[in-house]
C-alpha cells in the first residue's frame, strides 16, 4: 500500500527555498533594481535637471531685465539731452541776427539817417527769414485765397468791393508751416462781398 501524503506536505516539497539558488542567480537578482525604484530615480534626475534649467533661465531673465533697464535709462537720458539741445543749431544761426539788431539800435542812437536805418532793419529781417526758411519754415499765403479753417483763423468779416464773399481780404498776423505742418494759423479778415444797394 502506498503512503498517501497530506496535501499540505505536497506543497512543501514543491516549493524551492531561496537558499537553494546558485551564487550567480543571487548576484543577478541583487544587481537588477526593482522597477519602481528605477522610475523614481529617473524622475528625480529629470526634476533636478528641470530645476537647474529653471534656475539658469531665471538668471538669464534677471540679467536681461537689468540690461533693458539700463538701456531704457540711457535712452531716456540721451533723448532728454537731444530735446534740450535740439534748437542749438538754430539759435547759433540767430545769434548773427541778434548782433545785427544790436548794431542797428546802436546806430539809431547816433544817426538820424532814417533811410539807412530802414535798409539795415530790412536786411536783418531778410536774413532772419532766410535762416528760418532753411529750417523748414514757410509763410502761409492767405490774402486773396478762399477762407480755409485748416490754415486760417477768422478774426472778423468785412464788406469788400475787391474780394468776393468768403475770400481772405486782410491778414492781421501771418500763419506759418513748419516742414509742411501747421505751426500757426493766419489771423485774417474774411470778405462779406460787396455792399448790396
Amino acid at each position: 500500500m502506498t503512503e498517501e501524503k497530506h496535501p499540505k506536505e505536497n506543497q512543501k516539497e514543491e516549493q524551492i527555498p531561496d537558499t537553494e539558488l546558485s551564487a550567480g542567480e543571487v548576484i543577478e537578482k541583487e544587481e537588477q533594481p526593482s522597477k519602481p525604484e528605477t522610475e523614481i530615480e529617473l524622475l528625480n534626475e529629470r526634476l533636478a535637471k528641470s530645476e537647474e534649467e529653471t534656475k539658469e533661465l531665471e538668471d538669464r531673465l534677471l540679467r536681461l531685465a537689468a540690461e533693458f533697464d539700463n538701456y531704457r535709462k540711457r535712452t531716456n537720458k540721451e533723448f532728454s539731452y537731444l530735446v534740450k539741445n535740439a534748437n542749438e543749431k538754430l539759435i547759433l544761426q540767430l545769434l548773427d541776427t541778434l548782433d545785427n539788431f544790436q548794431r542797428a539800435l546802436d546806430s539809431a542812437k547816433t544817426s538820424s539817417d532814417y533811410e539807412n536805418f530802414h535798409k539795415g532793419v530790412e536786411l536783418i529781417y531778410t536774413h532772419m527769414k532766410d535762416v528760418l526758411n532753411k529750417e523748414g519754415l514757410k509763410e502761409i499765403d492767405a490774402i486773396g485765397k478762399p477762407f480755409d479753417p485748416n490754415f486760417h483763423e477768422a478774426v472778423t468779416q468785412a464788406v469788400s468791393d475787391k474780394y468776393d464773399e468768403g475770400m481772405v481780404m486782410e491778414e492781421i498776423s501771418k500763419g506759418y508751416l513748419l516742414n509742411d505742418r501747421l505751426l500757426r494759423a493766419s489771423k485774417v479778415v474774411v470778405s462779406k462781398g460787396k455792399v448790396e444797394d
